[in-house]
């Protein structure tokens, strides 16, 4: 799971925009400083930020307890995996209540919660707030998590059924995505998740024209970025078997276009591999 990169980047946006006690402020700067160590792969230097990020918050929320306080310990417990303390964390600082313009902060911590209770085994409560999420976070990289994880879950839920019930419930998360990226068509992630949607349901066609969206638009992480590029190598092979000659013809002359502009050495292996 990706949740060291995507927990929390976000917190920081907000935190410089209000006065805290010392405790606080200082969980927050270990906080920040794991993050930073966690990017750059110092694994044990990360786990020793997280650590004492929640031993200053363990001493603030004794001290003044608040949401902000206990959104904190929450997200450096869900770091630690302490699952259960970082659920009732979570919980704690929904109990406080969040002040007017701290939305970001209710958004976070909902998303931490769901990440606890996915954890914990709770999918179902956990895949509710995710679409709920989805539907109401102003928080673009927040929005950008909670798509992620909801598209995930969906997907492995369709794919389980029968082929009728798969269409459908595919089809029903194409509409939803395809929600977001009309709300924000220059993020080319929404774009991403479309094209793997499409993949499944066999419109190979649309799915690479998603996916050159998604590649042009820009991708937040290199594991996405290489993983759009493979769904665009599926896609010309499947295109490659099922097209009528006429129409192959002319698609595989689009396609060069493409990879030309992209560098690519051939249709099937994208630049970065081949270094």
């Amino acid at each position: 799971m990706r949740k060291n990169k995507l927990l929390f980047t976000l917190v920081t946006m907000a935190w410089v925009l209000s006065s805290c006690t010392s405790h606080l402020e200082d969980a927050k700067f270990h906080y920040v400083q794991a993050q930073e160590f966690s990017r750059s792969y110092r694994t044990e230097m990360a786990i020793g930020s997280y650590k004492k990020s929640l031993e200053e918050s363990i001493k603030e929320v004794e001290k003044s307890p608040s949401s902000q306080a206990f959104m904190l310990k929450g997200l450096a417990e869900l770091n630690l995996n302490l699952w259960e303390d970082s659920e009732q964390s979570f919980l704690a600082a929904f109990s406080y209540g969040f002040d007017k313009g701290q939305e970001w902060a209710e958004w976070v911590s909902l998303f931490g919660l769901a990440a606890a209770m996915q954890e914990l085994g709770l999918s179902q409560s956990a895949f509710q707030i995710y679409s709920h999420l989805v539907d109401k976070s102003k928080l673009k990289p927040l929005t950008i998590f909670a798509a992620q994880k909801y598209t995930d879950m969906a997907l492995q839920r369709a794919l389980g059924e029968e082929d009728n019930q798969k269409e459908r419930l595919l089809a029903g998360l194409f509409r939803e995505i395809e929600k977001l990226t009309n709300r924000d068509l220059s993020c080319g992630f929404f774009h991403y998740l479309q094209a793997q949607i499409l993949g499944h349901l066999r419109d190979y066609t649309r799915s690479f024209e998603e996916c050159v969206m998604a590649r042009e638009l820009g991708l937040p992480t290199q594991e996405i970025f290489h993983d759009n590029d493979l769904q665009i190598v599926f896609c010309f092979q499947r295109l490659k078997q099922e097209m009528a000659f006429a129409d192959w013809e002319k698609f595989q002359k689009l396609y060069l276009q493409w990879i030309g502009r992209w560098n690519w050495p051939d249709p099937e292996t994208p630049d970065w591999k081949k270094r």
